[in-house]
Parts: structure tokens; sequence; C-alpha cells
């Protein structure tokens, strides 16, 4: 099979990208790691959103490989023949060369002795992770690098005020760096149903802003946490797809009752900053309640069976 590594475009990308266990990575550099050797920023995942990709991942083998390829760089995967792993990339093809498509790459910042901080990506990469291994290769793009810090605490500090990571517990409550997990993946860090429900609440009461816009790191929680203490989760059957579905159409009614100026909770951010619509999308409601929440009902009820 031909690898896009051979055209000429990507050996050009791959000159100008740094590996892990080579050159040190700088701003803007894309740099191949392996999952197991990211470090988290945040604590909590939402277990509900993991559960709907292995839920899909399972059904439609093809969509972990285009989650593979997207968070490469590389758009949607292409050539996934019979017998085809995440792990062996001479199996299968992406549309694009790696990095071409630097906005849908997962984001990391460079802390001391070189190690790379997670700052987007902690679901992705624990879905790719519980299905095809920690070990597996993947590329990420350097956004900040804070490897001159003094020590730890100075690195933190920094992280901190650049609103580089996510210091909360799955209750909302305050946590320090030396509480977050060593690694990504659902042993290791713990459920916020509350990320769960924003993400699937995305195109129905918000979006991620637009090309052009700044998109805050932590956008999900930023909502997430303001819904903690305005919608009771206990009001609603999860475990069922229209009780699932029930508080979706909740969360993004008290989204969209904000004004467009209107600062979101604590977060220091509005309801335009953070994407808030004006009115909920109904149709994507539908189409969430449909797809992506029959998946996590589904895997859930497998999942219980198995254990």
């Amino acid at each position: 099979m031909i690898r896009f590594c051979t055209t000429v475009l990507a050996l050009f990308l791959l000159c100008a990208q740094a590996r892990a266990d080579g050159e040190p990575a700088r701003t803007g550099k894309l740099v191949e790691v392996s999952i197991e050797q990211l470090h988290p920023t945040q604590a909590v995942i939402g277990f509900d959103q993991i559960y709907y990709k292995l839920g899909r991942y399972a059904a439609e083998p093809k969509r972990a490989f285009d989650d593979y390829c997207e968070v490469n760089g590389q758009g949607e995967a292409r050539a996934v023949g019979k017998g085809a792993e995440l792990s062996n990339p001479d199996s299968f093809a992406c549309e694009a060369p790696i990095g071409t498509r630097k906005a849908d790459m997962k984001t990391v910042v460079v802390g001391p002795d070189g190690r790379l901080y997670l700052t987007d990506g902690h679901h992705g990469f624990t879905s790719l992770a519980e299905w095809a291994g920690r070990g597996l290769k993947v590329w990420v793009r350097v956004t900040d690098d804070f490897s001159d810090s003094t020590d730890l605490a100075q690195f933190w500090q920094r992280m901190q005020q650049a609103r580089k990571t996510w210091l909360r517990d799955a209750d909302g409550k305050p946590i320090t760096p030396a509480q977050l997990p060593a690694q990504v993946g659902l042993s290791d860090m713990a459920d916020d149903p509350y990320r769960s429900l924003v993400y699937f609440a995305r195109k129905v009461g918000y979006d991620k802003p637009r090309s052009g816009d700044v998109t805050p790191e932590f956008l999900e929680f930023y909502w997430g946490n303001w819904l903690r203490g305005t919608l009771p989760l206990a009001a609603f059957d999860l475990d069922e797809r229209s009780g699932y579905r029930q508080a979706v159409a909740a969360a993004a009614r008290l989204m969209v009752t904000l004004a467009p100026d209107e600062v979101v909770g604590d977060s220091g951010f509005t309801a335009r900053q953070l994407g808030g619509y004006r009115s909920v999308d109904r149709k994507e409601l539908d189409k969430t309640a449909s797809r992506k929440l029959g998946y996590v009902a589904e895997y859930r009820k497998n999942r219980s069976t198995r254990q």
C-alpha cells in the first residue's frame, strides 16, 4: 500500500516535525508520542462520552480509524482493509498527510524535563486507548512551551494562569495538581456526568465557536460546572435513552436562556464566548437521541452484563 508519507508534501511536513524522543518540542511543532506518555491536566472525564465512542466502534469499526486519522490532522480514514489495526499504520491509510488539518489535532504543553501535558484530547485519547491500548502512537500539537519553569510549582502556576488545566474533581470541587492522574483512561480518571451531558448537548444548545474566534480550553467543563448548580441529574433516568434525552433537552433549554453577554457561572466567559445558542436546535436533539444516546444505553447494558 502506498502511504501518504511517501509524497513530497508528507516528507516536507515530517521534516518540520519533532518527535518525542528527538529534538525538544517547541510551540507549533507536531510530536509523535504514545498515549501512555501524555500527562493529563484534568482528573475527570465524561464516561458516557467514552461509552458512546466505544459502542460506535463496536458497531462500526471504521469509526475508530476515522477518529484516529482526525486526531492526527489527517481527515478521515481511507482504504481500511480486512485485518487493519490502528497500531499498524501500514494496514490502512488516511485521506491526508499528518498535520494537514492542524485545527483537528489535540494539544499539549511542554513541561519540565520535556514532559507533554495534554490540554485537549482526554476524551478522544481515552476512547482510542480503551479500544487499541495505551501504547498506541498518536500525533499532538504543541501550543505552549513551559519547559523553562524552575520547578513543578511554577509550571502549574503558569498553567493555571493560562487556563491550561481543569483542577476540579467529579463534584466540581477544587483539587491540587498532585491529585491529577498519571495517565488518561477509564481506570485512572473519575466520571463527571455533567461533562457527558454537555457533550451530548453540543449543537443542541451550544457549539464550539467558529473559526476566527478563540475557543477556550475546557469549554465543556465551564458549561458543565454551571449546570451542576442548576440542573439536578437525579431527576432523570440516564440509563434509558428517553430519560437521557430529557436531560439533554433540559440542559440546552437552560443554555439558550442566557443572554449572549451574560457570564456563565464563575467561568469568566460569556455565553457567546462559550458558543451558546439563542434557541434549542430540536433536529440536532432528535439526532443525538437516536444516534449517540442509543449507543450509550447499549454499551452500558452490555458492560453491566459482562461485569
